[in-house]
């Protein structure tokens, strides 16, 4: 058996190693604005994604495991996710005193619950901005076409984006804009937000410009055409989370009705909820019940995201 001691030892090691990461995290921001001031053509706040996507990490599989990708910007720093990780865990032990489960079982059921936080909350972060990304490309590639009208090369089009369009869009571009300084052809950069963002749009983008770059022809028209491509793809996304918001609710209702229930029961009747607690057998039950229900929940948001992926 773990002694407890060890355990309250183990997480305040992983809470001062956050706390580090957290102050190490906030001097490389201050010598990031720092280096915005003083060298003002790096304009990304996100120019440390380019590093970060050209080295290869040795952490490969931990991140996957994780679901944490480096290239990707993560509005909650992934030290928080690591300590929301670590207070589910101990949720998990602090409920094993009242079921008195064996420390091996305990600590398998608090891996897999800090597992399954951060993988929940790195994948949040993800769909967030993958979907403001895709929510704000139909304007976009609009002040491409605008830009190209008027007789600017595409070049200057990505740097009005970088500066005017809202964040993640605007970080996005500043990159590609960093990239064609160094370089790189707009076909490619774009790829690279692909590549990093993983929105299917974007590829899309890129191969339009590729083309028309390469083989000529009237490159206003072409974007315009992809733009309303990509505000009907936008619309008919709108529309299936939509005609899925009935199931969603369902989902949810099915999770907390347990609760509701259960906290009835305990007011008409005390005694008949303590057997779940007291008793061995209660124990199993209310871990079988508490596993269904996660499981379940969690086969419904895959096969919504599944059935409304376009």
């Amino acid at each position: 058996m773990i002694p407890q001691s060890l355990i309250i030892i183990v997480f305040a090691l992983l809470a001062c190693a956050a706390a580090v990461t957290l102050w190490l995290d906030a001097r490389q921001r201050r010598m990031d604005r720092q280096l915005e001031t003083a060298l003002p053509a790096a304009e990304s706040a996100m120019l440390l994604s380019i590093r970060r996507a050209q080295v290869r990490s040795r952490w490969l599989l931990l991140k996957r495991l994780v679901n944490y990708r480096p290239e990707m910007s993560h509005p909650l720093h992934p030290a928080f996710v690591f300590l929301a990780g670590m207070a589910a865990a101990a949720v998990v032990f602090y409920a094993n005193n009242l079921f008195r489960y064996s420390a091996g079982l305990a600590l398998f059921a608090a891996a897999v619950v800090a597992l399954l936080t951060i993988r929940g909350l790195f994948g949040w972060q993800q769909r967030r901005l993958t979907d403001q990304l895709f929510k704000q490309l139909p304007d976009t590639i609009q002040l491409v076409t605008s830009t190209v009208r008027s007789g600017l090369p595409v070049n200057e089009a990505f740097k009005t984006i970088a500066r005017e369009m809202p964040q993640p869009t605007a970080g996005q571009f500043a990159i590609v804009c960093s990239e064609l300084s160094m370089g790189r052809t707009p076909e490619e950069a774009v790829e690279a937000v692909y590549q990093r963002m993983q929105v299917p749009e974007y590829a899309m983008f890129a191969v339009t410009l590729a083309v028309q770059l390469k083989s000529g022809g009237s490159l206003a028209e072409t974007l315009q055409i992809l733009a309303e491509t990509v505000s009907q793809r936008v619309a008919l996304a709108a529309r299936a989370k939509a005609l899925a918001g009935e199931v969603i609710f369902s989902s949810r209702a099915l999770i907390f009705a347990p609760f509701i229930v259960g906290g009835l029961l305990y007011w008409i009747s005390p005694q008949s909820i303590d057997l779940l607690f007291r008793d061995p057998t209660g124990n199993k039950l209310l871990a079988y019940a508490a596993g269904s229900v996660l499981v379940g929940h969690l086969v419904i948001r895959w096969m919504i995201r599944r059935e409304t992926t376009l």
